[in-house]
């Protein structure tokens, strides 16, 4: 009597793992930082996420874990891509990001090809830097566009009247940018300087600040698609956070 091996039946090709239109149930959330205080706070970063981040050493910690998890796969929460980090502030931490890497079990030479890096020195190059950034996402196509330490370069050498006008040409390029390429965009900032903050904050659809102090962590919610203004106390994240500014080996543009 012949015999046949047992047939289990196959879901749709729609619904398979590797097919492209396949979506875990991790990804619905958006992309997180892994850091609960943060995650907690906003959620998970989504295609038409426009957020503003405040406040403490956390802010810098997390823009960096958010561009490891981007090259995460899709199942593992992941955007399956590299992140375009423009640096406003000399903040990015080679040794930090290698750290991630290294935890999140990724290579240390591909993670650093797919993230792009590129510094800022004056206003007018981060604007520069953003409104030309279509060729980066065409060529490269960068998954998530971190804009590192934004108020940094205004400052008093910059006149109030033309740092209200580059930030409102800045904040108009980021929309554009997030309607164009339908990624995830992350803004950080030590502080929240009046009334520059308030013009960006019109083209963003989350702002949030966070502080530590000491064993203590004072977390703000100013705007959020579906949250309340609300402000948390909580304890401070333990981790100790390298901010020295090392120059990268990771890809300079421009």
């Amino acid at each position: 009597m012949p015999t046949s091996s047992l047939q289990l039946p196959q879901p749709p090709k729609e619904l398979r793992p590797d097919h492209p239109a396949f979506v875990t149930a991790r990804s619905l959330l958006g992309l997180t930082s892994g850091m609960s205080l943060m995650d907690s706070l906003i959620g998970g970063l989504k295609p038409d996420t426009v957020a503003l981040i405040a406040g403490s050493g956390i802010r810098l910690q997390a823009a960096e874990r958010y561009c490891i998890r981007a090259q995460l796969s899709l199942a593992n929460g992941g955007l399956k891509g590299g992140a375009f980090f423009i640096d406003g502030g000399n903040s990015f931490d080679i040794y930090l990001f290698t750290e991630l890497a290294r935890k999140h079990h990724l290579a240390y030479n591909k993670a650093l090809e797919r993230q792009l890096l590129s510094r800022a020195f004056t206003i007018y190059e981060l604007r520069s830097l953003i409104e030309g950034s279509a060729p980066v996402f065409a060529t490269r196509k960068p998954k998530l566009l971190v804009v590192s330490e934004f108020f940094s370069l205004f400052n008093e050498d910059v006149e109030k009247g033309e740092a209200k006008r580059v930030v409102s040409d800045i904040a108009s390029s980021i929309s554009e940018v997030s309607e164009r390429e339908q990624v995830p965009i992350l803004i950080t900032s030590a502080n929240r300087p009046e009334p520059l903050v308030s013009i960006l904050e019109e083209r963003c659809n989350i702002s949030a600040e966070i502080t530590e102090d000491g064993r203590r962590a004072t977390s703000r919610l100013f705007k959020h698609p579906w949250k309340a203004p609300m402000e948390l106390l909580s304890e401070a994240d333990p981790t100790s956070y390298n901010q020295d500014t090392l120059q990268t080996e990771a890809r300079l543009l421009g």
